[in-house]
């Protein structure tokens, strides 16, 4: 590997050839959650609900777990971004460009190092379970799927190919780069077969970890590579204020569709609904429910309105330009649905169904102020993994529902109850809900709803469900009950709508 001394740079040394900077740029931050990102061919950057994170990350082209250090917002800080090249610009100009306007407007300064990082390492267990291809023609791998066993099989590839190719192919177990040091020299011909880390249990010899020793005597052990990283070595908070003529520059957002028609369903249409490169095309939906894609909020928080709201049904078509993020679509669909029904809505906090997070005998440790405030999931063992570092319980409450296993538990947002407000170093483990689901099972205290709840069969991670786990881990407790949130009440909404 390529060993290089610390550089202390703003920009520049990571530069390419091409256009310096935008021609205008419009950067603010945000409390969307889009986490949309997008290189334009018409010159443009935008980037709308994302982290100080990503745009470091995608800036210099490097991987979010190889940019080091920085501040504790690093992870949970959005920001919208839209540049604005002169002309067309190619990708690589526009992350030059990109690098530039993180050291202008936030006055980003960056190393660049090597250190040594977290890896999946592949070493020779037993030899002499495959031998090498006499004479190797052109590398192919292909991974097929069947009845929940995965298949990756190879001819004439070499180990460094294979340490290359586990990520991709089996993002569950190898979720951090995988180097070889098998020493084993040529390429080879073979078959792997495994299932899915979170399927099996513990020393299943259907793990991908198993049937890579059984096949071909390589063993995965995590230990450390050296590696090239970004380091951060400061970033301010907040942008500088955009020059006066900056919307005029970037263009402003519209206000509404070039084209939108609402028409009343058939009876014998499906349910559908497709947003896409700016065109929203929507078939059989109600229009409560377009409310509640417009205002961006819970199937049940859009209340009062008519009856009819919960039954007729109909097929819309709306268009403007494919660059739009879809927090602008939501804005005019807004629009649309004032112009054409006569929405009228206010906002006010009414009680709803959530997960309340709240202290039962918190096993909570305190964290180090100066590190990093992020969340990162793994899948180990059948057991799912969310270790967070410098985390406090409302940045918890956020991002539990936003692992997917952990959002196939929780049908409603999750509410900080704690009353912690320090930030702590934890991890959780708990089970898929596909595996310790029972219909027949005790239900969750509440008091409320009265639906079936996951039970586990046994007490290892992984057959704990996720409120087991929080409660036996964290020594935290999450129950569903009412709580006072911001709806949407709809004040007035005509049934038939102006023509089209």
């Amino acid at each position: 590997m390529l060993r290089f001394l610390p550089l202390l740079l703003s920009v520049s040394a990571f530069a390419q050839t091409g256009p310096q900077t935008f021609e205008a740029a419009d950067v603010h931050t945000t409390t969307s959650t889009s986490d949309d990102f997008g290189f334009l061919a018409n010159g443009r950057v935008e980037a709308r609900g994302v982290t100080m994170l990503r745009l470091i990350s995608t800036a210099y082209s490097v991987p979010s777990a190889r940019v080091t250090g920085g501040p504790s917002w690093l992870d949970n800080d959005r920001f919208d971004v839209v540049g604005k090249a002169a002309g067309a610009a190619t990708q690589i100009a526009m992350r030059n460009m990109l690098q530039n306007l993180l050291a202008e407007r936030f006055h980003l300064t960056v190393k660049s190092e090597e250190k040594p990082m977290p890896a999946w390492v592949l070493t020779l267990a037993k030899k002499g379970l495959v031998k090498p291809v006499e004479k190797p023609g052109d590398p192919d791998c292909k991974r097929t799927s069947e009845e929940g066993t995965l298949t990756l099989t190879c001819r004439n590839a070499t180990m460094a190919s294979l340490a290359e190719r586990l990520s991709q192919v089996a993002p569950g177990y190898f979720n951090m780069q995988t180097v070889d040091r098998t020493g084993l020299a040529g390429a080879f011909d073979f078959k792997l077969s495994w299932m899915g880390r979170g399927q099996i249990n513990a020393g299943s010899d259907m793990s991908l970890f198993v049937q890579l020793e059984k096949t071909l005597g390589v063993k995965a052990e995590q230990g450390t590579t050296p590696t090239s990283v970004v380091n951060v070595i400061s970033v301010d908070r907040t942008p500088t204020p955009n020059p006066p003529d900056t919307m005029d520059k970037i263009g402003k957002p519209p206000t509404e569709f070039d084209a939108v028609t609402f028409k009343l369903s058939r009876p014998d249409e499906k349910e559908d609904f497709r947003l896409v490169n700016g065109l929203i095309e929507a078939k059989y939906v109600l229009l409560k429910d377009m409310i509640v894609f417009a205002y961006d909020v819970e199937d049940d928080w859009v209340r009062g309105g008519e009856k009819w709201l919960e039954t007729d049904r109909y097929d819309i078509m709306a268009k403007t330009a494919p660059t739009e993020s879809a927090d602008t679509m939501r804005v005019l669909v807004q629009a649309a649905l004032a112009e054409r029904f006569k929405l009228k809505v206010h906002k006010e906090p009414q009680p709803v169904t959530v997960y309340a997070l709240t202290v039962n005998k918190s096993k909570l440790k305190e964290a180090d102020p100066k590190g990093r405030s992020t969340c990162t999931r793994a899948a180990a063992d059948g057991a799912l993994t969310l270790t967070c570092t410098n985390t406090t319980m409302e940045q918890f409450a956020k991002r539990l529902r936003e692992v997917p296993n952990a959002a196939a538990y929780l049908e409603h947002p999750v509410v900080d109850l704690t009353g912690l407000k320090g930030a702590y170093d934890f991890t959780v483990a708990w089970a898929p809900r596909n595996r310790t689901l029972d219909s027949r099972g005790p239900q969750l205290p509440s008091g409320i709803e009265t639906g079936p709840v996951p039970v586990a069969s046994d007490r290892a991670n992984g057959s704990l469900t996720l409120y087991e786990a929080v409660d036996r881990q964290l020594g935290l407790k999450l129950a569903t009950q009412k709580h006072p949130m911001q709806v949407v009440v709809i004040d007035h909404m005509e049934r038939t709508p102006t023509e089209n």
